[in-house]
């Protein structure tokens, strides 16, 4: 996965859920994300799973899928304030 690509995924999961997505590259080519949305308050982990990877299978292809290495999925509350 290129960071154009990546950036596209993100750009597209910024607009849809209204968060702020942090991607870190973690090896040449693969990255992990960070979603925070005020949406994911009411929703279950699993739900929050579920309607971001949705999101993913319709921007980028399936082979890069498998760039990602992990999704984090955070409501704004959930996450400890910066020291």
């Amino acid at each position: 996965m290129t960071q154009e690509e990546v950036s596209k995924l993100t750009a597209e999961l910024e607009r849809r859920f209204g968060a702020k997505v942090d991607a870190e590259q973690v090896s040449p080519g693969r990255f992990r994300l960070a979603v925070v949305s005020p949406q994911f308050a009411q929703w279950t982990p699993l739900h929050r799973q579920d309607e971001v990877w949705k999101v993913v299978d319709e921007v980028v292809s399936r082979e890069q899928t498998l760039d990602i290495t992990l999704i984090l999925t955070y409501a704004p509350g959930e996450l400890a304030p910066a020291a």
